[in-house]
């Protein structure tokens, strides 16, 4: 073995990479350009792939670690969830 062979990342918390993107968004990109290929609808799942991959990084840059399951949460009934949690109106008043 080289020591050429290993790469380091510049960071410890550094995303697993898809080439050069972050995997979780590639893989959104891939998955909207398959599925608009499989119903030939190619163009359709560029233009939902770059939509949704834009928010998503988007998303992902504004509130780190958990944003979707914390927006859920606070916008969702509480009826949905599997586990008892508390109604919004009270959620609020809780810290």
């Amino acid at each position: 073995m080289n020591e050429e062979d290993y790469w380091i990342p510049r960071q410890l918390d550094a995303p697993n990479l898809f080439f050069m993107w972050d995997a979780d968004n590639a893989m959104i990109v891939i998955v909207f350009i398959f599925l608009g290929g499989m119903m030939n609808m190619f163009f359709v799942g560029i233009v939902l792939a770059i939509i949704f991959g834009r928010a998503y990084a988007r998303l992902k840059e504004e509130g780190g670690r958990g944003l979707l399951v914390k927006i859920l949460y606070w916008y969702t009934p509480s009826d949905w969830w599997l586990t008892k949690k508390l109604p919004s109106h009270v959620r609020e008043f809780i810290r």
